[in-house]
């Protein structure tokens, strides 16, 4: 009967499933055994058979299996983490099943939540309470605390010695004034280091974002599941083989335009190592666009976000310093040296305003 036909294959298609070995230790799957995939291959692997413990498996960024790492040395392929939650890290007994494994939340929080930052705290204070203190004397120190505004750092320093001795008054804000402008020059260098390094991370998440769509296109186009193993793809692989991703699309494309690929016995051979040429709703990617999309839009907004921090820390600091060089005062007997704001525009650009309101500086385009 037609029913009969119909379900034979069913049938098959599932023994094989079973029959199929996974993992270094080639044994069939077993629900009771955590297992975790290669984001290069693709492939399972119990996390017992790559000494891995199980409590660690959400900690994982991009996991690498042991045959990828051996097959490619000169790529120095690797297991990545996530930062753990503080409060987990700092447990009587970190291993333990009791103390938390979860990731913390990145440059926000150290935490994976703000539960662990409260049970980490209380935490802090039952261990002082049992060292002697007392919880009313530690409430009565900090009630009164106001916000930090601020960071003590420790600076190099070269003052300049004017061969003209200033007065007592004059010397000590002067002092203090370098110390401000020191202060502000670090910490300056530190955030714009931190955003140039922030902006390389968004070229790559731009570039993901680009190799999800050239991918969805091509899995629409050719009538398979298209998921690409070049998705998975690290900072130094990017590095190396970015550009040529995303040209090898085009090149696949005039392949496919120009019926460049074989087809021998009802196969179709090609040299398209990196995409599965399985069913269109693949069994073992399925889903795997919307997943991705939504991960490259979620780490777009994150970056983006702090980005967009970072640049108006920048603007603050730069707005410090002149702020200090030129003292929004109107006695001139207190205000050092400024540009002649009687004579003509310089370059055609309109006279500096004074009482506070500071010269706009534009940004200096990246070349």
């Amino acid at each position: 009967m037609p029913v009969d036909t119909k379900e034979e294959p069913e049938d098959e298609d599932s023994e094989r499933e079973d029959d199929k070995l996974y993992c270094v230790c080639k044994t069939r799957y077993d629900e009771d055994r955590v297992m975790i995939a290669c984001d290069r291959c693709d492939e399972w692997y119990h996390t017992q058979c790559v000494n891995m413990p199980d409590l660690e498996v959400d900690l994982v960024d991009q996991f690498i299996c042991p045959v990828c790492i051996q097959n490619n040395p000169h790529l120095q392929l690797q297991t990545t983490y996530k930062r753990r939650c503080f409060f987990g890290l700092k447990h009587t007994d970190p291993s333990s099943s009791n103390a938390c494994h979860k990731p913390s939340r990145g440059a926000f929080s150290k935490y994976c939540s703000d539960e662990c930052g409260i049970k980490y705290m209380q935490m802090r204070i039952s261990q002082w309470e049992r060292s002697g203190g007392k919880r009313d004397k530690l409430w009565e120190s900090v009630k009164n605390a106001e916000k930090r505004e601020g960071v003590v750092i420790c600076a190099d320093v070269k003052m300049e010695i004017d061969r003209k001795p200033l007065p007592a008054h004059d010397s000590a804000q002067k002092r203090r004034a370098d110390r401000e402008i020191a202060c502000l020059n670090t910490r300056l260098e530190n955030v714009v280091r931190e955003r140039e390094m922030m902006k390389r991370e968004m070229d790559m998440v731009l570039w993901r974002e680009k190799l999800v769509k050239l991918a969805s296109e091509r899995a629409e186009r050719v009538d398979e599941c298209g998921w690409d193993q070049r998705l998975c793809f690290g900072e130094e692989e990017w590095d190396d083989f970015g550009a040529e991703v995303l040209e090898s699309y085009e090149e696949k494309a005039k392949e496919e335009a120009s019926d460049d690929v074989m087809q021998v016995d009802g196969v179709t051979t090609s040299h398209g190592e990196w995409w599965c040429t399985g069913k269109k709703k693949c069994e073992r990617h399925a889903g795997w666009q919307k997943l991705r999309v939504a991960e490259v839009a979620f780490d777009k907004e994150t970056k983006e976000t702090i980005l967009s921090t970072l640049t108006t820390r920048e603007r603050e600091i730069r707005k410090g310093i002149e702020d200090i060089i030129y003292p929004p005062s109107t006695n001139a007997s207190q205000t050092p040296s400024k540009p002649s704001l009687t004579g003509p525009p310089l370059n055609g650009t309109s006279k500096p305003r004074i009482n506070g309101e500071a010269v706009e500086k534009g940004k200096k385009k990246k070349s």
